[in-house]
């Protein structure tokens, strides 16, 4: 079951529409995954368009939190993003 599970998150949503519209009138575990992982994508996070401080601190930890880590920095009224730096790689164990 977790390796069908691992398997759903590797499709993409295009993918994943089309094999519940095939599946419309079916109830199995495998259609409640697929929903599932659905579900999971279409997270979406009101703060993020209408509060700009909270827009932010989440650019700046998802940022941070990247392959290539970058910094944010907002302007001074803290209405926007200014500019984005990325870091360099981390090398000896140092930035």
């Amino acid at each position: 079951m977790d390796n069908i599970k691992e398997k759903i998150k590797t499709l993409n949503d295009e993918t994943i529409s089309n094999m519940l519209n095939q599946r419309k009138n079916h109830t199995s575990s495998f259609k409640d995954l697929l929903l599932d992982e659905q579900k999971k994508r279409k997270k979406h996070n009101h703060l993020m368009a209408t509060n700009w401080n909270y827009a932010i601190k989440e650019h700046i930890k998802t940022g941070l939190e990247s392959p290539i880590p970058y910094k944010v920095i907002p302007y001074k009224n803290g209405i926007g993003i200014k500019k984005i730096e990325f870091l360099k790689p981390i090398k000896n164990g140092s930035l």
